[in-house]
């Protein structure tokens, strides 16, 4: 009800915007068809409602609505009335303490979602998720928290309730890919989208060329729907710490991170005969990820951003507490493939998780290829045509599933 009602709202909106525009009413600024195509944020269009109250408030908002739809069409568990449609409607405060005219360095941050619609991957089967946005229903409010900077941004302090993924394991060159493991690699068991969680991160940022992140949180990935709950659930820590290399090679920019983590919480034991049910404490586990620009349009340009973007991803866990023991992807991404076309990307992918022996599953690893065009059709627009095949989904499904969907994204 909520995401329809949401929706009604903006539908409205947009409707009183093109009536007034129509009369060219005394309240709204004339404006070009290219005005309207090229604002990042629809409220822009309306009288520059997004870019004033960030200049004069301090106050900066996003309305995010994904409707994503796919289509199981071979293999996997079935194919037979497989149209699934999820849904995330997001909203997304931030403010800036020093426009706000109370102290320097410092931003709030809060943001609430709700997800309705079924999993996709109940008819492929897969296990890495081949929705980014795949969630149980769910409305909440998904992070809360406050980012403090010292030193001229060299040392900064955030604390609260948090996307881990935001600061850990976060690949700028997989963002647009929708399957789940090209974001975050899946053996990395941080708080993330729908399970954020509180916890505190310091970050050291203290030359051009280099980066170092260390984490605190809640340990039992489920979730927080509030701080009763937290409390009531309260087990780990959970530590992460992740140091960043950044280079250039000639004008085109690289970064390599390697991160290590440990979890405090109690873990089910996998044992090869299922009888045997025991817990181990503790695990730890680590991670890295490799991103590199190989061509760039307009190498003289610092604002151009067409060109084709790699990116690799290794993850490792102990085989006795997880599922998953390895995983290896990574992926191409080609900004303004077309021409003319400078904002649309194209992205193709593998993602490989390699399940541990301790799981007795009948295959050892499941791959997932994705192929994608993302459409920016208008600064606030995009329509995301996407395709992924699977094999081994599960590891226990013998016919690879070939799935066909398409994201569209709203931001208001």
């Amino acid at each position: 009800m909520l995401a329809k009602r949401m929706i009604v709202v903006l539908f409205a909106v947009m409707s009183l915007y093109v009536s007034a525009s129509a009369v060219q009413g005394a309240f709204l600024p004339e404006l070009t068809i290219k005005d309207v195509t090229e604002a990042d944020h629809f409220s822009n269009n309306l009288w520059s409602l997004h870019d004033r109250l960030q200049e004069k408030l301090g106050l900066s908002f996003e309305i995010v609505y994904l409707q994503d739809m796919f289509w199981n069409t071979r293999g996997g568990i079935n194919t037979k009335d497989s149209g699934e449609y999820p849904r995330l409607l997001g909203l997304h405060l931030e403010l800036d303490t020093a426009k706000a005219g109370l102290w320097e360095n410092g931003a709030f941050f809060l943001s609430l979602e709700h997800y309705s619609g079924k999993s996709p991957s109940n008819h492929a089967g897969d296990w890495q998720m081949l929705d980014n946005i795949d969630s149980d229903r769910m409305n909440q409010v998904s992070e809360f928290w406050y980012r403090h900077a010292f030193l001229d941004n060299k040392l900064w302090l955030k604390l609260g309730k948090m996307e881990a993924n935001a600061d850990f394991s976060y690949i700028e060159t997989g963002i647009e890919f929708i399957n789940s493991s090209a974001g975050l690699i899946p053996t990395v068991p941080i708080p993330s989208y729908p399970d954020q969680d509180w916890g505190a991160v310091l970050g050291v940022d203290p030359a051009d060329w280099f980066g170092w992140k260390a984490g605190i949180y809640q340990a039992e990935i489920d979730g927080s729907r509030s701080v009763g709950h937290t409390i009531d659930q309260l087990r780990g820590p959970m530590l992460i710490v992740e140091p960043s290399f950044k280079y250039k090679l000639g004008e085109l920019p690289g970064m390599l991170s390697i991160g290590s983590w440990w979890n405090g919480r109690d873990f089910e034991a996998y044992h090869r005969y299922k009888t045997r049910h025991e817990t181990h404490g503790k695990a730890w586990g680590f991670y890295g990820f490799w991103e590199q620009q190989l061509w760039k349009e307009n190498p003289g340009a610092q604002d151009c951003k067409q060109g084709i973007g790699l990116f690799a991803q290794y993850g490792w866990a102990p085989k006795d507490r997880f599922e998953v023991e390895d995983y290896a992807g990574g992926g191409l991404r080609w900004q303004g493939a077309i021409p003319g076309r400078d904002d649309d990307v194209l992205g193709l992918g593998a993602f490989n998780v390699y399940f541990s022996d301790r799981a007795e599953l009948k295959n050892h690893s499941e791959t997932a290829v994705e192929l994608f065009y993302k459409g920016q059709l208008t600064g606030w627009l995009a329509v995301q045509p996407d395709l992924q095949y699977i094999t081994n989904p599960g590891g226990d499904i013998d016919k690879n599933a070939l799935v066909l969907g398409c994201r569209a994204e709203f931001v208001f």
